[in-house]
């Protein structure tokens, strides 16, 4: 088996409205933690109730940093207005080990810097602490008092993340790998490519 130790960061899809997971194996355990602001842009992770055995669990190496864990649930699908059924199905989800971020870049300079990078044909800017959304979008927002989405740095253990926040919930981390003043190269996405470059 593979060295499973240290701390990895559940990949999600984009049909899953869950926070933010990561997990750590400990002997047989795959113990489960939800984030909790620290101070400042530091994350600190918190204990979950759930548990796993890992002698129980059905999973495989994608990569050194690429866990993909198997687990039984239900499906259920609507026939008709009076009819529906359920059927057990297996469900895959994906964890990616997180290591320190390599960079020379103090966080605030890191906050002033600009990149634009492409997943599957859709553009993403990597722009910290500006609203995302269009300016339409900002109108709406403002009379049923949201705030929007919004990218911020935060940080766990070393690692860098490109933070997520809609309406000031964390909704979403992309994980930084590296960063300099011309590139990042972020990971943490549901497909191949697994990560991408940002320039």
């Amino acid at each position: 088996m593979k060295n499973l130790n240290g701390t990895w960061l559940k990949i999600k899809t984009g049909a899953e409205y869950c926070r933010p997971e990561f997990i750590e194996f400990s002997n047989d355990q795959i113990n489960h933690y939800e984030l909790k602001l620290k101070s400042g842009n530091e994350l600190s992770k918190v204990r979950t109730k759930w548990d796993e055995k890992l002698s129980e669990s059905k999973y495989e190496l994608i990569n050194d940093n690429r866990l993909r864990i198997f687990r039984m649930g239900k499906t259920h699908t609507v026939l008709s207005e009076t009819e529906s059924k359920t059927e057990d199905t297996e469900f895959a989800t994906d964890y990616e080990k997180i290591e320190p971020t390599k960079t020379e870049l103090e966080p605030e300079k890191i906050e002033t810097l600009e990149f634009k990078a492409e997943w599957k044909n859709e553009k993403i800017p990597l722009k910290f602490n500006e609203i995302l959304d269009s300016t339409v979008i900002q109108e709406i927002n403002k009379r049923m008092k949201r705030s929007g989405r919004k990218l911020v740095l935060e940080n766990l253990q070393g690692t860098y993340f490109a933070s997520i926040f809609d309406n000031d919930e964390r909704v979403k981390l992309i994980g930084i790998k590296e960063i300099d003043e011309h590139k990042a190269i972020l990971f943490g996405f549901p497909e191949e490519p697994y990560e991408i470059r940002a320039e």
